[in-house]
């Protein structure tokens, strides 16, 4: 779905405790991701970039809290959330959180479930999503690394039982990327899912409870639409299409497919012309020491534009070095990390978004 406003991105660690194939840098052991130490986010740095955002009068439509890697790490995630759904509150659609679940057990889980549990519900409401990408704990250990699927399933139990003892709004997405090793397993993954939010969900079989429940199955994104991306999305049809899987209302779930393919331009459509990237207007990432970044697609931080600890986000995400980037590619000019990307596709650039650009350019005498 397009939005309105940018979506925020937040990068708790960029440490992980798997190895998915699908994910270069952990799979192949780098050292380093982003060009910079590994770490963790400040939770006081937090605070204070929620409080700047607030003062600033920015808007998001919703904040994630991940990038490349599991935000499960961090011990204080329920006290970043928690800073969010209090500082940014009438701020931002939803807070989400995505993770492989595997260290959210027992107390953490009730706590990360408390950080959103308001009186009244004044706060955002919370989407945790899972990304689980198989059904077996064979396929589980081939694609992600590690034999952990029960450890997830009985978190994921533990989260539905919090939500309903204290009526917190708290929403649950299962995510299955569809890639080599796991494509068989889409029907069987959808049927186990539907039948435990039967019995433990709270959505009701019309979409008519208190929360709402969804599966998600999701193309494997391979570097930005570099070779191998089309062979993955024929992959990803050959297998929903197989085992009938529609988007829609399911039971006690929403199954959400991904119709677009992942990049305006990829190795099944080089002659393509690419557009501007929507990206560059509605994707900004907050590194994990406080830099903010212009892409999420932006994995060695080519597109960083400064230090949320000097500088506040609006002077940053509206200043010349953003404007500028976002003046090239209006142009037609595709430059450094954008020069070998594809361009994102699952967001879409208004008119409104470019002369927002251009009217900006030329505040600034670029």
């Amino acid at each position: 779905m397009q939005p309105t406003h940018p979506v925020l991105q937040v990068e708790p660690t960029d440490h992980c405790n798997l190895a998915c194939r699908m994910c270069a840098p952990h799979h192949e052991g780098w050292e380093t991701v982003h060009g910079v130490p590994k770490g963790y986010l400040d939770p006081g740095l937090w605070e204070r970039v929620v409080r700047g955002l607030a003062a600033e009068g920015q808007r998001f439509d919703h904040v994630i809290f991940q990038w490349l890697g599991d935000p499960s790490l961090h011990p204080a995630l329920d006290r970043l959330v928690a800073t969010a759904a209090t500082g940014l509150a009438g701020r931002v659609g939803y807070l989400r959180v995505d993770t492989n679940g595997i260290l959210l057990a027992g107390e953490r889980m009730d706590r990360l479930v408390d950080a959103v549990a308001a009186p009244g519900g004044a706060g955002p409401p919370l989407l945790v999503v899972f990304t689980i990408d198989a059904h077996s704990p064979e396929v589980y250990a081939h694609v992600k690394g590690r034999d952990a699927l029960p450890r997830v399933r009985r978190n994921v139990r533990r989260l539905l039982a919090r939500r309903r003892a204290t009526g917190a709004r708290v929403n649950v997405q299962l995510q299955f990327v569809v890639q080599p090793g796991n494509a068989r397993e889409v029907g069987p993954f959808l049927r186990y899912w539907q039948d435990l939010l039967s019995c433990q969900g709270g959505g009701g079989p019309d979409g008519d409870g208190p929360w709402h429940d969804e599966v998600l199955f999701k193309r494997l994104s391979v570097g930005g639409g570099a070779a191998g991306q089309a062979e993955a999305d024929a992959l990803y049809e050959r297998a929903l299409a197989g085992a009938g899987i529609e988007p829609g209302r399911q039971g006690p779930v929403t199954v959400h497919t991904w119709q677009a393919r992942p990049w305006q331009r990829d190795d099944g459509h080089p002659e393509q012309a690419r557009t501007a990237c929507p990206g560059l207007w509605l994707t900004p990432v907050i590194r994990q020491d406080g830099h903010l970044l212009m892409c999420c697609a932006d994995l060695h931080s080519e597109l960083d534009l400064g230090s949320l600890q000097e500088h506040g986000f609006g002077a940053l995400w509206h200043g010349p070095t953003a404007t500028a980037r976002r003046l090239a590619h209006l142009a037609g000019r595709f430059e450094g990390a954008c020069a070998g990307c594809g361009g994102i596709n699952w967001y879409a650039l208004t008119p409104q978004m470019a002369e927002q650009a251009r009217a900006r350019g030329r505040a600034l005498g670029l």
